[in-house]
């Protein structure tokens, strides 16, 4: 009887030229165009759409998409790509990547990849440090900010609730309520959806001139709230906001729940990085004291999507929240992480942060990340010296919030159809990418300097684009 394999007699010679893709790839990342031009059912052409009963063999495949994969992929290491803050992941983090899909380890307990396991125990213990925690502090690596928010909220529900994860809240007589800036991330809302709180019991908090949660005006609503019949039960302060790059107060924010008994989560999923730096530690004083954060190693600590990193400052609150059994808490027993989140078969996104933070070490990192600081200042300069652009919030991480203003006449309405207008036209051109933010109402033009390769050549470039292209578009 034969027996069918999915083995290739020709593996060495696939994984070559595969790898050669990607380094070509990677080569020519910084060449135009930045996005590519091209409309989605003409995608739908190229991309074959048949159900393949009949295999044309690996190599054709890989032909297929340095054809016709590889010239509509976003260029996100562009140094021009200054949209959102999906920053360049770093040749060393993509080969970490590579050899991590290879080994094909999965971490949920220790039987399952010893190694993998290890290592993601070495990372977390890694971003613990760096975030001022101690060895009591435990966290689990997930996909992105918006699972780690919702990881650290439902520990934040459990300790506040004892047996919520059983018993659900079908019994709580106060309806529990969290508390964020009025421009915080939505995950905060889809993580209050989907642990039964609600977004309706989102208290969103209004922000001062630096767009950082008035403390005062929190500290008010709580204190309606517990007047009114509510359990106010979780903070979010924000550690770099999605638009402004706003860092919160949040050594005040911290010291305000303690006082009144309330669990603070960070959301560092946008600044986290800067904790590498002098100026990050300034920002985020106070941090330590949190009762959890998350962060995203995806983003300023330049690794492939997706890796997000959640922090509980007492690892047997993470334990009792998603321990498999009732079996009670053990520091000293290892760590299992079947019983520390939310998924059993998951990938090891530990072993890319591993690899490339010992590639690279934090010094490294950490010159990358204050070089992208000094950008962000130079080009708020540049925009506050010239007559034709408006800054439209102060810069304090990595991004820079602006707008053209040609001249006085313009209303606002007006304004902000002109700020879309350029920035479709620079998408267009494929020379560079930014991406539209709304801060007070008013349309804005939004640069994130998150990028290893972005150099003040670059910087340049894009405001002489921009003026180019405003100009012309304000006279037509």
């Amino acid at each position: 009887m034969r027996v069918e394999s999915l083995d290739l007699e020709n593996m060495d010679i696939c994984l070559d030229k595969a790898i050669k893709v990607v380094g070509e790839y990677i080569k020519d990342i910084s060449s135009d165009p930045v996005i590519p031009n091209i409309k989605r059912e003409n995608l739908y052409d190229l991309v074959s759409q048949e159900i393949p009963f009949e295999g044309i063999g690996v190599e054709e495949v890989i032909d297929d998409v340095k054809e016709n994969i590889i010239p509509y992929c976003s260029k996100i290491g562009n140094p021009k790509f200054l949209s959102w803050i999906i920053t360049s992941p770093s040749p060393a983090g993509t080969i970490g990547e590579i050899l991590n899909v290879g080994l094909n380890q999965v971490p949920f307990c220790y039987k399952s990849g010893p190694a993998a396991t290890v290592i993601e125990e070495t990372v977390v213990s890694w971003f613990a440090n760096m975030f001022g925690y101690t060895d009591k502090s435990g966290g689990i690596l997930v996909s992105g900010g918006t699972m780690g928010t919702l990881t650290g909220l439902s520990v934040a529900r459990e300790v506040h609730i004892p047996g919520a994860m059983k018993k659900g809240l079908q019994n709580i007589k106060k309806p529990l309520v969290v508390y964020v800036s009025n421009i915080s991330h939505k995950s905060v809302e889809t993580a209050a959806s989907v642990l039964g709180i609600g977004s309706d019991f989102v208290r969103k908090i209004p922000v001062d001139s630096n767009f950082r949660m008035d403390v005062e005006k929190l500290k008010e609503q709580i204190e309606e709230d517990r007047e009114l019949g509510y359990d106010p039960f979780c903070v979010v302060a924000q550690a770099g906001t999605s638009n402004e790059g706003a860092v919160d107060d949040i050594d005040r924010i911290a010291d305000l729940c303690n006082e009144q008994r309330i669990w603070l989560h960070i959301d560092a999923a946008f600044a986290g990085g800067a904790i590498l730096t002098e100026r990050g530690k300034t920002l985020m004083k106070g941090i330590e004291k949190a009762d959890s954060i998350s962060t995203d190693p995806h983003k300023w600590f330049f690794i492939p999507v997706e890796a997000g990193c959640v922090l509980i400052k007492n690892r047997e609150h993470l334990y009792n929240t998603y321990r498999t059994s009732d079996k009670a808490f053990n520091a000293d027993e290892p760590i299992e992480y079947m019983n520390y989140g939310m998924q059993f078969t998951r990938m090891s996104r530990a072993f890319k942060i591993w690899f490339a933070f010992r590639a690279y070490g934090l010094n490294k990192l950490s010159k990358v990340i204050d070089t992208n600081m000094d950008l962000a200042q130079k080009f708020t300069r540049i925009i506050n010296e010239s007559d034709k652009w408006q800054l439209l919030c102060p810069t304090q991480t990595s991004a820079v919030c602006f707008r053209y203003v040609p001249n006085l006449n313009y209303s606002d309405e007006e304004l902000n159809k002109l700020q879309n207008s350029i920035l479709n036209e620079l998408e267009l051109s494929g020379k560079a990418f930014l991406a539209p933010a709304v801060i007070n109402g008013k349309t804005a033009m939004r640069a994130c300097l998150s990028n290893h390769r972005t150099s003040y050549e670059d910087l340049e470039f894009v405001f002489k684009t921009l003026n180019e292209i405003g100009e012309r578009i304000s006279k037509a």
